[in-house]
């Protein structure tokens, strides 16, 4: 297409790239948000001691600590209908520090149980542990929750950030100003010549022979 002079030039198109970076951040801050609830969830609480042989669970799951690891956990649970609550001994090594005081995670119900009231017995001589209950928790659940907040952040912010920067800097190339002489800013010929003009005159005008004209020949 080719411009005639006077013409007014086309409104630039408008670029989608801030969109996209809005986007990202809105994804980013809706992820954190997320976890950060997780993290609020999953975070461990201090267990109930079970001296009493009570204890209330306000969320599902039962888990039992002792306040030094044990190889075999000698306690029985019930629920409040005084059925037995099946627990399996915990395989791996979990602790949790709660106000610089460590719980072992020795046992969790082999099923999820609901919150409720609940009977847990402990009879121990062979240790000077002292046991305790809580709801269902997983140290991995925790951590997990935190590298989901942080990475979400790095990830989507990051992505956003970049898309500003090459909507920038692709901004600044189009309203750059034109050089003087740079080619392509010539005017076309026969355009005339402006005063204080930037650009040079044209070239005179030479034709060359024309062997249908009886004195070129």
């Amino acid at each position: 297409m080719t411009m005639q002079p006077g013409m007014p030039m086309p409104a630039p198109k408008k670029s989608v790239l801030p969109m996209i970076a809005i986007a990202c951040f809105v994804v980013g801050a809706l992820l954190v948000g997320f976890f950060v609830w997780r993290i609020v969830v999953t975070a461990p609480h201090t267990p109930q001691p079970i001296e009493s042989g009570r204890v209330e669970l306000k969320e599902e799951g039962l888990t039992i600590y002792s306040s030094v690891p044990v190889l075999t956990p000698p306690c029985k649970a019930q629920d409040a209908d005084g059925n037995d609550v099946p627990l399996k001994r915990e395989t791996g090594s979990e602790t949790i520090t709660i106000n610089g005081n460590s719980w072992y995670v020795v046992a969790r119900s082999a099923q999820t149980v609901p919150a409720g009231v609940y009977s847990i017995s402990c009879t121990d001589d062979e240790t000077s542990a002292t046991y305790a209950a809580g709801p269902k928790s997983s140290v991995v659940a925790f951590v997990l929750s935190i590298l989901g907040a942080i990475f979400s952040f790095l990830v989507f912010a990051g992505l956003g950030i970049v898309f500003l920067i090459i909507w920038a800097v692709r901004r600044g190339r189009r309203n750059r100003p034109a050089q003087p002489g740079a080619p392509g800013n010539y005017p076309p010929p026969g355009y005339p010549q402006q005063p204080n003009s930037n650009f040079p005159p044209p070239p005179p005008y030479n034709p060359g022979p024309n062997p249908d004209r009886p004195q070129d020949r």
